[in-house]
């Protein structure tokens, strides 16, 4: 959550990079760049893939500035272009995403996904969470690409369902039906772990 400092620091980049100040997006990018790189690499599931994508998504950004209304933050806005962008990749690639293992394996990976806080437990329990989590993952890999979304958008983002919505095209009911498909696959998936 943004304090109210950011916002106005927010605002008044959005006003100068509106007036062609690029500096001003500059600073627009570097304060949401890693938050649009974890939303892509969740849709998309390639590191690599979701670099590229997040250059794809602040070009856009630049390029639409004069279509930003201010009716939605900054950040709905841009997370909008982002996951239009991501699905319009998954489409045209018409392959299933994949988590490379190579990509769990990178540094620079895990620095920008962050890290939950590790605590030492027992090998066994060590070894139960890594399992449920490897599981999870493969479930959210497998999901369609619209249910995958919707639930990263609300579960690891925490956007609202009308902010879903909005960022998707779509209907509420729509966003909700989606969420609804998407944990019952993941629940189906985990079932014997629960």
């Amino acid at each position: 959550m943004q304090d109210d400092a950011e916002l106005r620091n927010v605002e008044r980049w959005v006003a100068a990079a509106r007036k062609g100040d690029s500096t001003a997006f500059g600073e627009l990018v570097r304060t949401y760049q890693s938050r649009v790189y974890n939303l892509l690499y969740q849709i998309v599931r390639h590191a690599e893939d979701a670099r590229e994508l997040a250059q794809q998504s602040w070009l856009k950004a630049w390029n639409k500035l004069d279509t930003f209304k201010g009716e939605s933050s900054f950040y709905s806005w841009v997370y909008r272009i982002a996951t239009r962008t991501a699905l319009d990749f998954l489409r045209s690639r018409k392959r299933a995403p994949q988590v490379e293992f190579l990509d769990q394996m990178d540094p620079e990976h895990h620095s920008e996904q962050g890290k939950l806080p590790g605590r030492l437990g027992r090998p066994d329990e060590d070894a139960q969470r890594g399992e449920v989590m490897r599981r999870f993952q493969d479930a959210l890999a497998k999901l369609p690409e619209i249910h995958r979304t919707a639930l990263v958008l609300r579960e690891i983002e925490g956007m609202s369902y009308e902010e879903i919505a909005e960022s998707m095209d779509c209907r509420i009911g729509t966003v909700m039906s989606r969420l609804f498909h998407a944990r019952r696959a993941i629940q189906n998936h985990l079932k014997d772990l629960i």
